[in-house]
């Protein structure tokens, strides 16, 4: 693939020649060469997300990738990706300012309904100091208080 079409394909999103990801726990330092200059430089593979894996996206980069990082390879430290992994869904806990106000001035069913996909107390707290500011009626308040005092019992109760 020439140097234009590996930037257009960069670019536009299309899937590279390979992935490579880490499979231990720490960091895993590898030696790549940059697809811009050419020049090898070291690339520091962490986490779980888009930083444990590193894409290459032509048959020069690849090569010179499995023969600077053999070690790893045969080690199992460094794997090749068939696929990009999939994100994790999101977490009904996790809310923004914006969509807690949307709530408070949304009907008491839809907030009602989405306090009762929460498994931990912070959203709740978050949802009724926000209704105490605001100063929302004290059916939506008590409702909040008792919905936090149902997910304390219930880490306990496991």
């Amino acid at each position: 693939m020439s140097d234009y079409n590996v930037f257009s394909a960069m670019q536009a999103g299309a899937e590279p020649l390979a992935r490579y990801r880490k499979t231990i726990v720490g960091k895993v330092h590898v030696v790549a060469l940059n697809p811009f200059s050419e020049q090898p430089e070291g690339v520091l593979l962490e986490g779980d997300g888009i930083g444990s894996y590193i894409e290459l996206w032509d048959a020069k980069q690849q090569v010179f990738f499995e023969r600077m990082n053999k070690s790893h390879l045969d080690a199992g430290r460094i794997v090749k990706m068939e696929k990009l992994p999939e994100p994790p869904p999101p977490s009904p806990n996790q809310l923004t300012d914006d969509e807690i106000d949307k709530l408070l001035e949304g009907r008491f069913p839809t907030l009602k309904a989405k306090a009762d996909k929460f498994t931990d107390t912070a959203p709740a707290l978050r949802i009724l100091n926000r209704a105490r500011e605001l100063e929302k009626s004290e059916k939506i308040i008590k409702y909040l208080e008792e919905k936090i005092a149902q997910l304390e019992l219930e880490k306990y109760e496991q």
